[in-house]
């Protein structure tokens, strides 16, 4: 059995002691989830029983929403890849899981404290070597701690560069596939979730995701892939790799300046600077669906950064993490990118046929059934044409152009996919389907965040033109 002896923070408890330290040994991951499972069911039937005696459905509801919270937050005790299981499965499944679930698991945070200096010092020795490892000067304390590894900043002592470093912790790598069928087994046991195939090769598409997360080496890919294709645009900044300081287990890349999107100093940019941000993000999402067919699938928000130019105008979006990067298949890419011009040109034969081919819906389906996932997909692509007289006036500023923060088109076009997925035609959609949809609404999530205002109906002129060659 491994043990991570995690560093604690000065002042605290016993308690809070015995949290700080990840086992990796199979056997005691699995008794901690047998003893969850245990507590939750104890749970769960007197809750069963309350409701038999009490027949109040609504208290009911708060009393299973407030068992299922008690399960997650145990679940996040136990730390390492669990936590991001339960991270990812809330991130890329949650609508295929009861709202309430699903809820409580977006609760789950990588607040994991660091590991001392002395684990993580001998987790890179062992990686890299004591020779190689001279040639750095690593700063001792993190810069960040989440569940499966740590961040360092470091100097490059021959010459002065600043590098960042990013170490796994040790064993989380073997875990993944015990904890993985650990958690799935609880959570249907304990009925948080359906047992259906479809739902298992969903899940299990989450896990292989997992994996790729702690393939360093192919983040290192990755990231070189994006910098290289990235580097004549002057909008973005992606750090740049340094391999002989790189394993499957550490990633070394510069250390890039940049302040969070949610600072701030980000909120106080002139509008048009903040619509300069907003764009490059949106382009960024075409340039992966259209052109390169590979996508940084994870839309968290700490996965972008702005370098602010003091001189105002030249402000830089970072890019980092390319750990959830994805190729999409070629038959999937070209459907989709289809159905999406489709949705801007208001095309819907052609978008249904497309949803229809990629397995979506079927054509004997009643047309009520047809025509409302039609509209949905047009909906989705509201920003992307001109303005007109189906835009809410909300979504319009003074100026003509699209207000996204005050559109309120994510929250419009979740509340009709729910209601859509209730009804018994809805089919699961092509994983690829839902990695590329959540990507694409983190990306109007994100540019209502810097509070962009600009029209974009000019973003797919290029690919509409190459559509029609």
């Amino acid at each position: 059995m491994v043990v991570i002896e995690i560093g604690v923070l000065e002042g605290m408890s016993e308690k809070d002691k015995s949290l700080h330290q990840l086992k990796t040994g199979p056997f005691s991951r699995r008794f901690e989830l047998s003893k969850l499972g245990v507590r939750y069911g104890a749970r769960a039937v007197r809750q069963s029983i309350w409701q038999r005696i009490g027949g109040d459905n609504d208290a009911a509801l708060a009393k299973r929403t407030e068992n299922i919270d008690f399960f997650v937050e145990e679940l996040g005790r136990l730390k390492g890849s669990v936590v991001k299981i339960g991270q990812m499965m809330a991130t890329y499944g949650d609508y295929m899981m009861p709202p309430e679930v699903a809820e409580a698991l977006h609760k789950l945070e990588d607040n994991t404290p660091p590991m001392s200096w002395r684990a993580i010092r001998k987790v890179i020795a062992e990686e890299l070597g004591e020779e190689t490892l001279s040639l750095l000067d690593i700063d001792s304390e993190p810069l960040a701690a989440a569940s499966l590894g740590q961040v360092h900043r470091a100097v490059l002592r021959e010459t002065g560069e600043l590098l960042c470093i990013k170490v796994q912790y040790p064993g989380v790598d073997e875990t993944i596939d015990a904890d993985f069928g650990a958690v799935m087994q609880l959570m249907k046991v304990s009925r948080l979730i359906p047992s259906t195939r479809n739902l298992d090769d969903w899940f299990g598409d989450i896990r292989l995701l997992l994996h790729k997360e702690v393939d360093y080496e192919q983040e290192r890919c990755d990231l070189d892939f994006v910098r290289h294709s990235l580097r004549e645009d002057p909008r973005f900044v992606v750090p740049k790799s340094y391999p002989p300081f790189c394993t499957r287990r550490v990633l070394t890349m510069s250390y890039e300046e940049a302040t969070s999107v949610n600072s701030a100093e980000v909120a106080a940019l002139a509008q048009p600077r903040r619509d300069r941000l907003g764009r490059a993000v949106l382009d960024m999402f075409l340039t992966e669906l259209f052109e390169w067919r590979r996508m940084q699938t994870d839309p968290n928000f700490g996965n972008y950064r702005v370098r602010i130019d003091e001189n105002g105008g030249d402000d830089k979006l970072v890019l980092l993490d390319f750990g959830a990067m994805r190729l999409l298949p070629e038959g999937f890419a070209s459907e989709f990118c289809d159905m999406l011009l489709a949705a801007c040109a208001r095309d819907k034969p052609r978008f249904l046929s497309r949803s229809i081919s990629l397995g979506f819906m079927k054509s004997h389906f009643p047309q009520s059934v047809l025509d409302n996932f039609v509209d949905i997909g047009v909906d989705i692509a509201e920003p992307l044409r001109k303005i007109d007289s189906s835009v809410p006036a909300r979504a319009i500023t003074e100026g003509g152009q699209y207000w996204w923060r005050n559109s309120g088109l994510p929250q419009r076009i979740a509340k009709r996919a729910v209601a859509a997925s209730i009804s018994k035609y809805f089919a699961l959609p092509p994983k690829d389907f839902l990695y590329v949809m959540r990507k694409l609404m983190g990306v109007y999530a994100l540019i209502a965040l810097l509070d962009a205002k600009f029209a974009a109906d000019d973003a797919l002129e290029k690919y509409v033109a190459e559509a029609q060659k």
